[in-house]
This record gives C-alpha cells, structure tokens and sequence, in this order.
C-alpha cells in the first residue's frame, strides 16, 4: 500500500501513473479502488492513527490519481 500521508510517496506513485499507465498510451483506464484495505496496524509517515485514517485513505487514492490526470493532461 502506498503511504498517501508521505509526500516522496506521494510523488512515486504518481510518476508510475504518469509514465506507464497514461505517457505510454496503452490504457483507457484503470482500476484504482482498494483503499478500503488499507490496514488498521499500518505504520504512517505522517504518524496519523491509521484507524482514524482508514477511510481518508480511499479519498486520498482518488485525489492523487486526480493530481496526476490534472498534470498530465491539463485537467
């Protein structure tokens, strides 16, 4: 799982997205749900109680993927 509380993380997977799901034109999509498996024992750069961030971890999942289409493509 992707630590969306780290900003170093935040960047790596949005350069995955960047360059091997939309630069390389290969995908009309993808699917990008599974925050809700976020675990309740995670250990989180930023410290946050993972029970209390669970289900932030899903908005903050959509979120980057929408940084990402924004600065790929303008928005």
């Amino acid at each position: 799982m992707v630590d969306f509380t780290n900003n170093e993380a935040r960047n790596w997977i949005k350069n995955i997205l960047k360059n091997n799901l939309i630069k390389e034109g290969r995908a009309g999509g993808w699917m990008h749900d599974f925050g809700e498996y976020m675990p309740f024992d995670s250990v989180l750069a930023s410290g946050v109680d993972p029970i209390k961030y669970h289900n932030q971890y899903a908005a903050d999942w959509a979120a980057v993927v929408r940084e990402t289409l924004d600065e790929v493509e303008g928005g």
